[in-house]
């Protein structure tokens, strides 16, 4: 295959990926036909199976894509730390808020996958779960935080809580007193990190 036909297959592929990313978000993946996919992005069925041989291997693609550089960018963080401790939460806390912020596409893709209740892709979230876990048990075996909570349930409840924020952010917008994302954000770490802290009589004992 030449230079030209590379690049008219990736163009190709990248159409009828923006053109998926779109229906997806707008009705998620059970109530998209590849008719519909096939139509928006201005190919024919044959080229969407020929590039990604059906819907579910479409599917998996969007969420690759929408997910893959932020999966990467936090892997190579935890990867690369010697000494995890609270600076390594915070910071994983702070990067995965700002990528729900600035991707608020995204955070509804996310919502559809919980409501159809897909797992397909737990493999990306969960490679990252298990790491920062790893990486916060250290954190528990060297001081740092307080050894009695499990690890893999704080990652769980920082995920939970930061998605939910962008998820009901215009239901809870109005509330009385409602700050701003980052505003929620210094809060949250200042309630998270207290938390975690070693205990005082635990240091006494």
């Amino acid at each position: 295959m030449n230079d030209a036909a590379i690049r008219d297959a990736d163009r190709t592929r990248g159409q009828i990926l923006d053109a998926a990313f779109d229906l997806f978000i707008d009705r998620g993946f059970a109530a998209v036909s590849i008719r519909e996919i096939a139509v928006r992005s201005g190919v024919t069925k044959s080229l969407i199976h020929h590039h990604f041989g059906g819907k579910e291997a479409l599917w998996e693609a969007v969420k690759e894509k929408a997910f893959g550089q932020y999966y990467q960018d936090q892997k190579d963080d935890l990867d690369a730390t010697d000494s995890p401790g609270p600076d390594l939460l915070i910071r994983g806390v702070t990067s995965y808020f700002e990528f729900l912020r600035d991707n608020p596409r995204v955070v509804r893709l996310f919502g559809w996958t919980h409501l159809e209740g897909d797992t397909s892709c737990s493999h990306l979230d969960a490679d990252l779960v298990r790491l920062g876990a790893q990486r916060i048990r250290q954190a528990q075996e060297n001081g740092l935080l307080r050894d009695d909570v499990n690890p893999t349930h704080v990652v769980t409840m920082f995920i939970s809580l930061c998605t939910q924020w962008f998820q009901a952010r215009e239901h809870h917008r109005a509330w009385p007193g409602m700050g701003q994302d980052q505003e929620f954000l210094d809060d949250f770490l200042k309630v998270l990190m207290e938390g975690l802290l070693p205990r005082p009589e635990a240091n006494q004992a």
